[in-house]
């Protein structure tokens, strides 16, 4: 049965337009006497174009399309399409081609159980129902295919139902929250409440640039029910931040003082004005006959205030006794009562030299305090000034670089990386640090395009949190494994979003320092620093020690192990040799050189896997492999993309039989490194360099790769 008088109650986060580094556009249009509602939300990556024009073609194109039209609702938005790819191919025939490639927009109706739209760019939508999420949108096309008569190439249709909840935003909120914690928040609250919340958090973590429309499907009774309850506003300007009454007051109070200082600093010029021309002469006058008069006023000088006031009693400040409160009242008023005594005498003709001579060291030393102070705030200004030079020439070499990688010339990408330095160094002065870090991010953005690269943004939600010292994470299906530095072992189910403690290694057999999974015995070897094995059976939760059963048989010193069918491989980075040992009944054989045959450089070595082949990390971040214990001298893995081409710290190798790439986490660059095993580079995982990075593990039948901060777990599409 088709649900009729189903209507979108639809919510909005929008900005005030134009950003430091794009431009921001959210909306819908509602034609008089229908419930059909017109929506758009329209991304621009660039400051330097004209983002009003390019907004207005879609949109009045978009509404004029549709004023007064009886025909088939998918036949005028086919003809609507037409005509704003029309309308952007003028744009650029005109000249102002800036803006392709940075367009990420979407433009549909929703039309009682319909939902129809057209995407360009990096737009996402998601439809939450129950606790499904699908993603309704496509990827986007890649730069090298856009056509501006082409923008929005394909039209997306489909079907919504009763309570169904859809999200459209552009990229840099799924930066932020998670799919899993939107669809919560839409589950649980009103659509209004669900856009506060999700501004709430914005604003919190100060991200100002995010535009959203949600969608929440109800019967068409139930929107008056909804604006009649509804105490919330449907629209939310995420850069209008709302005063409380003490930041209302606390601005007041900011601009009287600062009308009040500059007041009193033309106070202050007037007064020194008329003091260099009036008094200070005068005082120099006086001053010139202080010298001659020293002996008189040695031997004359003042009389003791109690020796013409009588009735001030003596105080002995050496011998008095403490006496509360009332003793400390009684010498406040002695101190006043004498200080203005000592007023008194100081006026008096005979002695107002010595006033005029405290005046003058006084006005020395503020003099003095307002050199200094100048003084520094010329060094201040000279590093301001420095540190926006660097800044208008971080926005010059990243316009220069768009240009140049817009029309493929060579040099766009060293451009890049040139303004990427400069507005680093423009981030020293405090008073353009914002600026500077928005632009930085901007231009970093690119390059991680340019460098196929996926970045966890310092602020974006984890996925998972798990618990324990410094843990190391393995992932069996859709289970993360975790262990920490104590010997515990903990069990994330990543379905239930349950954390659990399963068993723990003894101390006595030291601590963890390399681990391995079989998936053919479904089974996880911990090699510790006391060079014992230690094994985990994933089925029963079991731990125990294995040992080698063959006589004088050991556990060589190595640095880390890898498993393959039955067997382990023991990585000695000192000796440089790898130590196969073969499963026995009760333990596993005496270890016997794998790679006897030939020499291979195995000393400096930090890790190793085995998808059959044998792969062996170095700490130069080469990787050896080596095929039937003979190296394949025709392989190497591949420099990666500049800026940051060299592995700096290689701490982890991943491959198995499963994948088809090899991993390696470049510890001090805080990223994963993907190649192909022919040694190709083919992406990265980065994250913020306020984000450390710990560890990782991948997934490949289930296409995922979990990225460790501390105990923060982030998870990615592969």
């Amino acid at each position: 049965m088709s649900d009729k008088n189903l209507v979108a109650q639809i919510g909005q986060i929008a900005t005030k337009g134009k950003h430091k580094e794009r431009f921001l556009f959210v909306g819908t249009i509602e034609p008089k006497d229908s419930l059909d509602r017109f929506f758009y939300l329209i991304e621009i990556d660039s400051p330097w174009v004209d983002g009003e024009k390019i907004k207005n073609a879609i949109v009045n194109t978009f509404g004029d399309s549709w004023s007064n039209s009886q025909r088939d609702k998918l036949e005028i938005f086919e003809s609507s399409i037409k005509k704003i790819n029309a309308k952007l191919g003028e744009i650029s025939q005109n000249g102002e081609h800036e803006w392709i490639g940075k367009l990420n927009a979407i433009v549909g109706i929703s039309s009682g159980e319909e939902l129809i739209f057209s995407q360009t760019g990096k737009i996402s939508g998601y439809l939450f129902r129950g606790n499904k999420i699908s993603h309704i949108t496509e990827k986007p096309v890649e730069t090298d295919e856009i056509h501006p008569l082409k923008t929005f190439v394909s039209i997306i249709n489909g079907n919504v139902a009763k309570g169904d909840k859809v999200i459209i935003a552009n990229s840099i909120l799924y930066s932020h929250l998670s799919l899993d914690r939107l669809r919560q928040l839409f589950s649980l609250l009103d659509y209004r409440e669900t856009i506060a919340e999700i501004s709430k958090i914005l604003r919190r973590i100060k991200v100002k640039d995010v535009n959203l429309i949600s969608f929440d499907i109800v019967d068409s009774e139930e929107v008056v029910v909804n604006a009649e309850n509804g105490d919330k506003p449907n629209i939310i300007v995420l850069d209008d931040l709302p005063d409380s009454k003490v930041a209302h007051y606390s601005k007041a109070f900011i601009r009287g003082g600062s009308k009040g200082a500059k007041a009193v600093g033309r106070g202050a010029k007037k007064i020194a004005e008329f003091w260099s021309k009036s008094v200070a002469p005068k005082i120099s006058e006086k001053a010139k006959t202080v010298g001659s008069k020293a002996k008189i006023i040695s031997s004359s000088g003042f009389k003791p205030v109690t020796e013409k006031f009588d009735s001030v009693p003596r105080v002995n400040y050496f011998n008095r006794k403490t006496g509360g409160n009332s003793n400390f009242i009684e010498n406040t008023k002695r101190f006043f009562a004498n200080l203005a005594l000592w007023s008194k005498q100081l006026i008096k003709p005979e002695n107002r030299k010595y006033l005029y001579i405290g005046l003058i060291v006084i006005l020395l030393g503020i003099g003095f305090i307002k050199i200094q102070m100048n003084s520094s705030k010329g060094t201040n200004l000279k590093s301001d000034t420095q540190s926006v030079n660097s800044l208008d020439s971080a926005r010059s070499l990243y316009a220069k670089a768009l240009d140049d990688l817009g029309l493929k010339r060579e040099g766009g990408k060293e451009k890049l990386i040139q303004a990427r330095d400069e507005a680093k160094k423009a981030m020293e002065s405090v008073a353009i640090k914002d600026e500077a870090r928005n632009l930085l991010a901007q231009i970093q953005a690119k390059l991680d395009e340019l460098n196929i690269a996926t970045r966890i943004a310092v602020n974006k939600e984890a996925s998972y949190s798990l618990s324990g010292n410094s843990p190391t994470i393995y992932a069996v299906g859709a289970d993360i494994y975790s262990f920490d530095t104590d010997g515990k072992i903990s069990k994330y189910d990543t379905r239930k979003k349950t954390l659990n403690t399963v068993t723990s290694i003894s101390e006595s057999s030291g601590k963890i320092k390399a681990i391995s999974y079989s998936d053919s015995q479904n089974t996880f070897f911990m090699l510790t620093d006391k060079s014992i094995i230690v094994q985990f059976d994933v089925a029963s939760s079991g731990v125990s020690e294995k040992p080698v059963t063959d006589e004088g048989g050991v556990w060589e010193n190595s640095v880390s192990l890898a498993s393959f069918t039955t067997n382990l491989y023991l990585l000695d980075s000192e000796v440089g040799g790898i130590w196969k040992h073969t499963k026995t009944d009760n333990g596993f054989s005496k270890g016997s050189a794998y790679v006897p045959k030939q020499p291979i450089p195995l000393k400096s070595s930090v890790d190793i896997a085995i998808d059959g082949d044998v792969y062996v990390l170095k700490t130069d971040g080469t990787v050896i492999k080596i095929k039937k214990s003979v190296e394949d001298t025709a392989f190497a893995i591949a420099a990666a993309p500049s800026p940051d081409t060299a592995i700096k710290s290689p701490t982890k190798l991943y491959t198995s039989a499963d994948s088809s790439s090899i991993f390696i986490f470049d510890k001090e660059a805080n990223r994963v490194l993907e190649f192909a095993k022919t040694g190709v580079y083919k992406r990265q995982f980065v994250a913020d360099s306020e984000l450390p990075l710990s560890g990782f593990s991948v997934n490949s039948k289930l296409k995922k790769i979990w990225l460790l901060s501390g105990t923060k777990v982030f998870e990615l599409d592969l």
